[in-house]
């Protein structure tokens, strides 16, 4: 007799921003405003070194590097794998892309 496949479970989902900014604002007794206003600063500090020096750490969270992924050609004639039929690649223009590298505790904690 085949053994009955294992149902996959349902994934959590994430935390919301709203949801985020009310668990720090309960923890840290700070109004859910002062929160927002300090996730705004520290967006704009991140991005305005990303683009300044391509590279910022978060202290006891992760370090932030800007990396630039050069264009590719397309007009290349390739085979769908899932359905088989014919199409051709498009160009992809040259672009930033941000790489997240964790500390070393986080790594470890999720394990």
């Amino acid at each position: 007799m085949a053994k009955a496949k294992p149902k996959a479970k349902k994934a959590k989902k994430s935390m919301t921003k709203s949801a985020f900014v009310a668990h720090v604002a309960e923890k840290t007794e700070l109004t859910k405003k002062q929160i927002d206003a300090v996730l705004d600063v520290i967006r704009e500090t991140i991005t305005s070194e990303l683009k300044s020096t391509g590279a910022i750490v978060l202290p006891g969270i992760a370090k932030l590097k800007r990396q630039f992924v050069e264009a590719k050609k397309g007009g290349e004639k390739k085979i769908n794998r899932l359905d088989g039929k014919e199409y051709i690649t498009k160009d992809k223009p040259a672009h930033y892309k941000v790489k997240v590298n964790p500390i070393k505790a986080f790594k470890t904690a999720l394990l």
